[in-house]
């Protein structure tokens, strides 16, 4: 089976890629199993892992496949306990009377876990080898956490990733002499730019963040999405000014506690040079001091931002910078 994804909003190089790994994993997973399996007709929204477990009762198996290498992330697989009761009952013999007894009790036992922790282990080294040929830099996808899942301990499993945002594959799941199931691949947003350059909303406004923590800048990416703000980054005073000098920028986010030049003198010298100095800028840290404030905000910062923060609050602070707001566009 050889569905194509339904989508208003995936670009189409990703779209290639998904529905590359759909024909992939209908391929090799009946090859797996020995009967026919399918992933029917996917469609694509924006979504978080909180919104689908508050959307969703029952009981559920989540696969995590782990981005390595040139790209990061996880691809979380979610599909209905008793699907991964099939599939384990398959891979391990069971006649198809047992696997129906064991899915009306939703019942996976230990030899049945085993059974679908191998399938979770290949069907990782599937999507792995669908992203080794069709991405320009190197990348590993590694099984990292296959169990089950529901509303009460989606928490304890998911605590790290339940409000980041994913481009949600929606989609029913077929496999050969059994009820229609229910199938959901996550697909983490920030992939949409880091595959192909690609993006879901236009991007109107530039915001030049210098930090020198590539999980600093990463983070900020990933907030920014979905949103009308384009993230150029740098590291450090000197590409920063080359930027400015190449760029149109609209907004700076700048880390207060830079090596060798800090962040109030670069914003002293952003707010000296003619060209730069009405540009708005935000100084961030993660333990400002009273006279760390005082001090940014003498030098021309605009506000400042404590870190950690959350999506929510970076875009309370920069949302009023976007130089207009467009509808996302759609393919």
């Amino acid at each position: 089976m050889a569905e194509t994804l339904e989508s208003n909003i995936c670009p189409p190089k990703l779209k290639e890629l998904m529905d590359s790994t759909i024909t992939k994993l209908n391929a090799d997973c009946t090859s797996l199993l020995g009967r026919n399996f399918g992933i029917a007709k996917p469609t694509c929204e924006i979504a978080t892992l909180s919104e689908f477990i508050e959307n969703h009762d029952g009981n559920y198996f989540i696969i995590k496949s782990q981005l390595e290498e040139s790209y990061h992330g996880d691809i979380c697989t979610i599909i209905q306990l008793k699907d991964a009761i099939k599939i384990g009952s398959i891979l391990l013999g069971s006649d198809e009377k047992e696997i129906k007894e064991k899915i009306k009790n939703e019942d996976l036992d230990a030899d049945c876990t085993d059974g679908v922790t191998e399938f979770s282990g290949q069907f990782s080294g599937m999507i792995d080898t669908v992203l080794r040929n069709k991405l320009a830099k190197p990348v590993h996808v590694k099984l990292s956490l296959c169990t089950t899942l529901n509303k009460d301990n989606a928490n304890e499993v998911l605590h790290d990733t339940l409000s980041n945002e994913y481009l949600n594959l929606s989609s029913l799941l077929l496999i050969k002499g059994f009820d229609t199931g229910k199938y959901n691949m996550f697909f983490p947003i920030e992939s949409v730019d880091e595959f192909f350059g690609e993006t879901i909303h236009d991007k109107t406004t530039n915001v030049l963040v210098t930090d020198d923590s590539i999980e600093n800048i990463r983070t900020i990416k990933k907030y920014l999405i979905n949103t009308p703000f384009r993230v150029i980054d740098s590291t450090n005073a000197k590409e920063t000014f080359m930027i400015l000098q190449k760029e149109k920028i609209h907004l700076i986010l700048l880390k207060l506690n830079l090596p060798v030049q800090n962040g109030i003198e670069i914003c002293k010298n952003i707010k000296k040079t003619p060209y730069t100095r009405g540009i708005p800028l935000i100084m961030i840290s993660d333990k400002p001091t009273q006279e760390d404030v005082i001090n940014s905000l003498q030098a021309g910062a605009r506000d400042f931002l404590v870190r950690p923060f959350y999506k929510d609050r970076l875009l309370q602070k920069i949302d009023r910078f976007k130089v207009k707001e467009k509808q996302a566009t759609l393919y």
